[in-house]
Order: C-alpha cells, then structure tokens, then sequence
C-alpha cells in the first residue's frame, strides 16, 4: 500500500514538473491516469486544466465533468469548467460565455474568492454588462485588496469615466507584481493620453522588457517615438511590428500613416496595397 502511496506521490511531482515546463500534453496524460487510478476530483481537475492548455476542449469538459461527478460540490472543478468555457474557441461566444457566468456563479455559491469573482467580472464584461463587471471586481478586492487582477480589471473599467482612479489602481497592480506587462501597458496608454510622455514611454518600455513581441506595445511605443519626434526610432519600431505579426492589419495601417507624415508617401501606399492583399 505504501508503494502505491509513493507512485501517486511520484507521479504527482511528474505532471507537475511537465507543467511547469510547459509540456501540457504529457501532464494531462499522467493527471488524466492518476485521476483514473485514485477517482480523485483534483487529479480531474488538474487533468481538465492540462487539457486546456492544449485546446483539447472536450476532453477538458469530460476532466472537469468526471470531477464533478465523484464530488458535485467540489468548487475547483466548477471553477475549472467556468474557465474553460470562457476561454474555449470552439462554440459559439456568446452561448460559451453565458455557460461560464453560471459555472462561476455556481462555483462562488461554494466559496466566495478573489481569483473566482475576477473571472466572473471577466466574463460579465465580455457580455457587455460592465456594471455588474464592476461589482465582480470591487467584491475581490473586498477579499483581496492585493489581488493584481483584480486591480487591472477594476482600472479598464474606469479608464474613461475616471482615469486618474485607474492609474491609481493599475500603479497600485505593478507595485504588487512588477512584472505585470498588460498593467504596464494600460498605464502607458493613460500617461500618454493625459499628455505625461516621459511616464509613458518608460511604461510602454517596461511592457516590452517583460514581453519582448508584444505587438500593441510596440505600436504605442512607435507612435509615442513618433509624437515626440524620434522618427527614425519610431520608424524602425513600426517595422518590427509588422515583421513580426504581418498578419495584423491594423499595423499597417499605423506604419503607413506615419510614412505619409514624414513624407514617404509613396511607401505608405505600397503598404497599403500589400495589406488589401493580406486580408
């Protein structure tokens, strides 16, 4: 018996070890056999999360659904299958968002948490019901006033109706977690728009140390080079960006702006025609 004890220990440590360095597929394969082994709703889980990372839906589904079968209140799986269905690119948005607000719903019924609550706001938002978003995310920050998420989310919410109050929060995220890149991103967005270039640039700056090809920091970046009249800088910036996501055409659309800016008119409009016959 203390054998299999050490198997289930052993393999454990396997699939998470797989997990952390990113190998999902054979994580989900030892979870899935440990879950299968020791009818246990975390090893399910685990498996289900494992799957997900893959984009293996419906095996994801039956993980999370296996789990709540041997133990219907079990709030991880309820979480897992909220998740799933707010992330899942394989049904219809709509239909799979209103699927995820009742797992999450069901899932807080169980046990009231900062990580559930914030999903939730996400999902109320990706339905366009902002205000009870907002709710969502207030409630997490009751629970957890240093939950990063919560602060980012809370701040997107409040970024046209209170932007010195979304600075607050998102400063409030990075303090937290330095290496907050999408945090860092928004504040760049707001220190631009309220006309602070130096806060912005260091912040759209701070968002491409942490994430090298994120493709909108780069382009906030161009464009602020090109505000403050660094036109090569800029320049050179616009060209990774669409070197590395030719398949984005709003980044064409950007870069050929700034070329008839700075005279290149000529160059704008070949990249135009190269982006009709992208789409």
């Amino acid at each position: 018996m203390a054998g299999a004890v050490d198997d289930s220990d052993e393999n454990e440590l396997r699939a998470e070890t797989a997990e952390e360095g990113g190998d999902f597929l054979s994580a989900f394969i030892i979870w899935g056999d440990l879950a299968s082994k020791e009818r246990d709703p975390f090893f399910f889980t685990r498996c289900g999360r494992a799957a997900q990372e893959i984009e293996r839906w419906d095996d994801a589904e039956m993980a999370f659904a296996e789990a709540l079968r041997v133990d219907p209140t079990f709030g991880m799986a309820m979480e897992g299958m909220g998740d799933l269905w707010a992330t899942r690119t394989d049904k219809d948005d709509k239909e799979s968002f209103e699927i995820a607000k009742s797992w999450f719903l069901k899932a807080l019924q169980r046990e009231r948490k900062a990580r559930t609550l914030t999903f939730l706001g996400a999902t109320y938002r990706a339905l366009a019901e902002e205000a009870a978003a907002q709710q969502a995310f207030s409630e997490a920050l009751q629970l957890n006033p240093d939950y990063e998420e919560a602060l980012y989310n809370l701040a997107k919410g409040r970024k046209e109706s209170d932007p010195a109050n979304a600075i607050e929060l998102l400063e409030r995220a990075i303090s937290i977690d330095p290496d907050y890149f999408l945090a860092h991103q928004e504040l760049g967005t707001l220190y631009h728009r309220a006309g602070d270039l130096p806060r912005a640039e260091y912040h759209f700056r701070r968002s491409l140390e942490i994430e090298p090809w994120e493709f909108f920091s780069l382009l906030f970046l161009a464009n602020l080079l090109s505000v403050t009249g660094r036109d090569a800088e800029a320049e050179e910036t616009y060209r990774k960006a669409i070197q590395l996501y030719p398949e984005k055409l709003e980044g064409y659309e950007f870069f050929a702006n700034f070329l008839d800016s700075v005279g290149k008119s000529e160059e704008a409009s070949s990249l135009r025609q190269r982006a009709k016959s992208t789409s």
